[in-house]
């Protein structure tokens, strides 16, 4: 019997990404994003989510990608004790991939930086990058993140 991984698919520009679904928690379209001053970059800002107020991470400024006009998705995920809200610009499936269409990203690919690249899977020609959501943030990030998250929790 076959093993399958089951990743949801987003675009972030014209390419293909894939996240763990177990990790997902939900999608959403339309949040208010509320910009929080003096943050890093990538921090797009805050949402209130079920009286939760998670950090909203920009992909496309991770990746160093021109942004969308406006991201049209959200996906909140869980993962190492943090709540992350993940902007991309279109949720496209929830797939199944069997594990012999995936392949470990090409070692010259892979640098400190891009880490998070995990492995690249092949499904009808199309190839979808999938992401290690614990090495997405570097230790810093998620520590930013976790102080962001406490600071506006705790008032």
């Amino acid at each position: 019997m076959a093993n399958y991984v089951k990743p949801v698919v987003f675009l972030l520009g014209k390419e293909m990404y894939g996240v763990d679904i177990n990790l997902v928690q939900s999608i959403e379209k339309d949040l208010n994003v509320v910009p929080v001053p003096n943050s890093q970059s990538y921090i797009k800002g805050i949402v209130n989510m079920r009286n939760e107020v998670i950090p909203v991470y920009s992909l496309a400024r991770k990746f160093g990608k021109e942004q969308e006009a406006t991201a049209e998705s959200t996906i909140i995920i869980s993962s190492g004790g943090l709540k992350l809200a993940l902007e991309v610009d279109e949720v496209l499936e929830i797939n199944d991939i069997d594990e012999s269409h995936i392949l470990p990203m090409p070692s010259m690919l892979v640098k400190a930086d891009t880490q998070y690249l995990d492995r690249v899977a092949n499904v009808d020609g199309k190839l979808i990058l999938l992401l290690d959501v614990e090495k997405l943030l570097s230790d810093d990030e998620a520590e930013d993140v976790k102080k962001i998250t406490e600071e506006l929790q705790n008032g």
